[in-house]
């Protein structure tokens, strides 16, 4: 059994680490969204300026039976890596996963990282699954649960045009604004400093983490390795009356998986909370969204169970839990 990082140039050893990660990601899951070979591959081969991505994966008789992508960030959470072992079922319960999570470690660790963080999946009626048994018994903590929805789209216009004008009386001191996959000049500032924001305003539990650093540089990057990823984005935003962004929200959808998309974050800054802004922003971009994306039939939605207002909005328009996420880590100083 070899364990190590590949070369993600390798077409075939890189699609069988690929593959790997998402037989062991979709393993039991009805709802699994793991990405396509296209993202997977744009990702891992272009630049990326704000984090650095290892894909670490076990081959056992020129077979690759165990898949790791761990992520360094580099702009800001310099003492964090993001790790995500992944063993196919039939390779399970023999350390493949042990050996991926102390490559990983070790890799941390060279480093000078001092958090692991990782998500797992949990069905709606358990308390655990394999993936958080697996990484609570190897000193990973919960931090934060997430509930995983989706919704059945695409919605009635009528719908739609009901709840924005259920809004529209709170919100009339602000202009929502909307642009798809690259962020006009005149909203950049104002897009980074809400991206910046959301480490501090969402809810993060007891996640070891701090403020992102965002400017112009990551957000063009960011755009670039989306196109080779294929990647589709539409965003909807809300501006005071002083021209500053206060809310926003994003979609998103891939050339290779057009018949889903994934809800991104939405935030709205707390000192203007209150104006139905989330609901306002979200309903906008549903509604710009589905008419540039037709095919798509179903969105994915992540959100801190502790986020009463967001999950009220996503009560709103339709969206229904399936699954549980939590996001765990483990200090590799002090005790675990």
């Amino acid at each position: 059994m070899w364990v190590g990082e590949i070369d993600a140039f390798d077409d075939e050893l890189f699609r069988a680490f690929w593959d790997a990660g998402r037989r062991g990601d979709e393993h039991g899951r009805a709802f699994a969204t793991f990405w396509s070979l296209q993202s997977a591959t744009g990702s891992f081969r272009s630049a990326n300026n704000s984090a650095e991505q290892h894909a670490v994966a076990v081959i056992e008789d020129g077979v690759v039976v165990g898949a790791n992508q761990v992520m360094l960030p580099l702009l800001d959470n310099l003492h964090v890596a993001f790790v995500e072992p992944l063993v196919p079922p039939e390779h399970r319960g023999r350390g493949v996963g042990t050996a991926l999570l102390d490559f990983a470690t070790r890799l941390a660790l060279d480093k000078g990282r001092d958090t692991l963080m990782a998500e797992v999946n949990i069905p709606l009626d358990a308390d655990e699954s394999a993936g958080s048994r697996f990484m609570r018994n190897r000193g990973f903590k919960p931090a934060i649960g997430d509930l995983h929805r989706i919704l059945d789209v695409p919605l009635a216009s009528d719908r739609l045009a009901e709840l924005a004008a259920l809004a529209a009386p709170y919100h009339e001191a602000y202009e929502l604004v909307s642009w798809d996959d690259v962020v006009p000049e005149e909203h950049l500032d104002g897009y980074c400093a809400l991206q910046a924001a959301f480490n501090d305003e969402a809810p993060s539990g007891d996640l070891d983490i701090e403020a992102e650093v965002w400017d112009e540089a990551r957000v063009r990057n960011g755009e670039e390795r989306g196109r080779l990823q294929g990647r589709r984005q539409a965003r909807t935003a809300a501006l005071a009356a002083d021209g500053s962004m206060v809310a926003l929200t994003e979609m998103m959808t891939t050339d290779a998986t057009p018949d889903r998309a994934s809800q991104g974050g939405t935030l709205v800054l707390a000192g203007h909370r209150g104006h139905r802004l989330g609901v306002a922003t979200k309903v906008e971009n549903q509604r710009r969204f589905q008419a540039m994306f037709p095919a798509v039939r179903v969105v994915h939605s992540w959100n801190a169970e502790q986020n009463g207002p967001m999950v009220a909005i996503n009560d709103l328009l339709g969206f229904r839990p399936v699954e549980r996420l939590v996001e765990m880590q483990r200090k590799l100083t002090g005790p675990s």
